[in-house]
């Protein structure tokens, strides 16, 4: 709580609510099961952080899309894509040796997944979608470095159809950073 109250950290904790409050706008055209699906990007791409940042992020694709980073902040990178059976694929990516990752995703039958790796760096991907075949889910990821860089990222994803019955996956949220 004595961090919340200091300045920046008050700053940061009402700039996070307000993201999680916006939508990032995104389109996606599909009039029938044979329409050609505009997978949509909007990422969260920030090199490195001198102080608090928050940023939106959504991917829209169509069953098969290619793999598309989402975010990239700190050392930390998460690409997502769509399946061929229109199922999101995530994964979580670090540049820097021995960061840390924790996360919890609850999928839409209410059961818990859980995303955890000490020894995360390069050359190591973490799956951030789950396997129970349930893919209407939400999840919130924790990654720290060793200097101190901490994101956190919260985000959603559903499978096809979603969005008004359109044949896409979708996978947004906000990722924070420190």
């Amino acid at each position: 709580m004595k961090l919340l109250t200091r300045g920046r950290g008050s700053a940061a904790m009402i700039v996070s609510m307000l993201a999680v409050a916006v939508a990032a706008p995104g389109t996606a055209s599909a009039s029938s099961k044979h329409a050609t699906v505009k997978t949509t990007v909007h990422r969260a791409i920030v090199k490195s952080t001198a102080g608090p940042v928050t940023r939106t992020f959504s991917f829209i694709g169509g069953p098969g899309s290619k793999t598309t980073n989402v975010v990239s902040i700190d050392g930390l990178t998460i690409n997502a894509r769509c399946g061929t059976a229109g199922q999101p694929v995530i994964f979580a990516f670090s540049s820097v040796a021995k960061s840390d990752i924790l996360g919890r995703i609850f999928d839409g039958a209410g059961r818990l997944h859980i995303v955890h790796n000490t020894s995360f760096g390069p050359n190591v991907s973490v799956a951030l979608s789950t396997s129970s075949g349930d893919f209407d889910a939400s999840g919130s990821v924790l990654f720290e470095t060793p200097a101190g860089k901490v994101v956190t990222v919260n985000y959603g994803f559903d499978n096809a159809t979603t969005l008004g019955k359109q044949n896409v996956c979708t996978v947004y949220g906000s990722a924070i950073a420190s």
